[in-house]
């Protein structure tokens, strides 16, 4: 039996109850006439200084680790959701390429779409990055919200608003979407026309360098150009080390200086400037350059921004009520000191060791040092200094248990 080809369309919704046929109408909204997001027009990507922004914010939120987690941080539930999200999200995704593209789409049209694929009986199978050509917002006749999506081949399809993961950037305007990157445009524009400017200068620079000028009218026409020939490869080439050309009687040459108009070094400066801005990134975080202060500002005003949004957003869609009451959520987790120095992360062990916050391997892990494991790893670091609470009194008067003799 000739085995059915399956397309990513088919891979995403191929089992899935198509809504398209039921009757629909556009959401009503508050504040919005238009119930439409298209990402037709909008060109941020398409600029390199722009590109680079969304490169390293999406490569930093990459490294971030989704966990499923009930009611503390260290009670990591090895369940199916942790496994799809911790590790492959879905069959041509790993966990960094699927959370690069989810924040570069962010980043890009200021709205983000993950659809939560599940089998007949409910269960998560998992997690797609939907990237469309415009998306509409419809109900059906109870009043359900509906997303239809327009994807740049001309298939529509339509799911319940319910099942998809929205991340948004700049929610202000529209009711329901983010609004695009529109007020950047001019920037762009100017950064596109800079760079244009650069690469005709290189072109205008092997363009008409002069006029050669032949006094004798009477010289017929493939005299004029073999002499032209003769004087360009004698004299305008990489060879002629003097820079002099020499002519005779018969011919003036008058040198043409063609100087490109180009947006010089600041002006350039403070349009670059002016999109890092933007994106909250700045030069140094681009070339990698940056200091343990400036990485730690990107991450508390970018990063950790990013991960608040997605530890919330994944939490109410891939659980209901009663479980987001019995603790259960989904954490996007980072190493904070991976950029931190040496010293920066001595005196943090100095400052937590001695009140037993910390255990041995754990210490080990912040320096980079392979875990010792076993029970000499697990055991908890602490002070001589400091004693428990309960134990306070009896220190204080020489009572029981303080070590001394009666």
């Amino acid at each position: 039996m000739k085995k059915e080809k399956r397309s990513l369309f088919d891979m995403l919704f191929g089992k899935k109850k198509q809504y398209q046929n039921l009757t629909q109408t556009q959401f009503q909204m508050l504040n919005s006439y238009n119930a439409q997001f298209t990402t037709l027009g909008t060109d941020t990507y398409d600029s390199k200084v722009a590109r680079e922004c969304i490169d390293r914010i999406a490569t930093n939120c990459a490294k971030l680790i989704p966990k499923h987690i009930q009611n503390s941080i260290s009670n990591n539930i090895q369940g199916d959701i942790n496994y799809l999200l911790s590790v492959q999200p879905n069959e041509i995704m790993t966990r960094f390429d699927f959370i690069y593209k989810t924040i570069s789409m962010l980043y890009t049209d200021c709205n983000a779409f993950v659809f939560i694929a599940k089998d007949e009986t409910g269960f998560i199978t998992g997690f797609y990055p939907v990237l469309a050509q415009s998306y509409i917002l419809l109900q059906n006749e109870e009043g359900t919200p509906l997303l239809q999506f327009q994807f740049i081949n001309g298939k529509f399809y339509t799911l319940p608003y319910t099942e998809l993961i929205h991340l948004r950037l700049f929610y202000n305007k529209h009711d329901v979407f983010g609004t695009n990157n529109s007020v950047l445009r001019t920037d762009l524009e100017t950064a596109h026309t800079a760079s244009e400017g650069i690469k005709n200068a290189i072109k205008t620079s092997n363009n008409l360098k002069g006029i050669l000028k032949y006094t004798n009218s009477m010289l017929k026409d493939k005299d004029i150009k073999a002499s032209k020939e003769a004087f360009v490869k004698d004299f305008l080439n990489l060879e002629n080390e003097s820079g002099i050309a020499a002519v005779d009687a018969k011919a003036d040459f008058e040198a043409i200086n063609l100087k490109p108009i180009t947006l010089d070094k600041a002006q350039l400066e403070q349009v670059n400037n002016n999109i890092f801005d933007y994106f909250g990134v700045s030069e140094k975080i681009i070339r990698n350059s940056f200091t343990e202060e400036e990485w730690n500002a990107f991450y508390e005003g970018v990063i950790e921004a990013r991960a608040m949004q997605m530890s919330n957003a994944f939490t109410v869609k891939i659980f209901n009520r009663q479980s987001i009451k019995k603790g259960h959520r989904i954490v996007f987790t980072a190493n904070r000191l991976q950029y931190a120095s040496l010293n920066t992360k001595i005196k943090l062990l100095e400052a937590v060791a001695p009140w037993a916050m910390i255990r041995v391997d754990e210490g080990r892990e912040i320096l980079d040092l392979a875990p010792l494991g076993g029970e000499e790893g697990n055991r908890i670091l602490q002070s001589l200094n400091n004693i428990d609470s309960k134990y306070a009194n009896q220190y204080q008067v020489g009572g029981e248990g303080n070590g001394e003799s009666n």
